[in-house]
């Protein structure tokens, strides 16, 4: 039985260079939480360099029931980022994958 959820991973770095203190970096990132839960129905985490006040790694997941809906979703998300006060420095996973290629499972 072929199983239609589908799931996309993508994380990057966040360049915030008007940062000066780690609550200038705060408040950005809980605003671009806000938007990625509401909008794009994703979960998002700051996953690295949490003590960083100018950096952050941040890690957004989402599921849809297609393959061509994850891609169109997570390059949404990638240009919304890039449009940004801040800038992205580097995009370290973009993917999407059938949950069959990622756990096995009995139907």
């Amino acid at each position: 039985m072929k199983h239609d959820a589908c799931l996309g991973v993508y994380l990057a770095e966040l360049h915030f260079t008007e940062a000066r203190t780690l609550k200038d970096k705060r408040a950005p990132l809980a605003s671009l939480r806000d938007v990625l839960q509401s909008r794009f129905h994703a979960s998002f985490s700051e996953v690295g360099l949490q003590d960083a006040w100018q950096r952050a790694r941040v890690l957004v997941v989402l599921a849809a029931s297609s393959l061509q809906q994850t891609r169109e979703r997570l390059d949404d998300i990638d240009r919304y980022l890039h449009a940004r006060d801040f800038d992205v420095s580097r995009v370290l996973l973009k993917t999407a994958d059938t949950v069959e290629t990622v756990w096995e499972f009995d139907s």
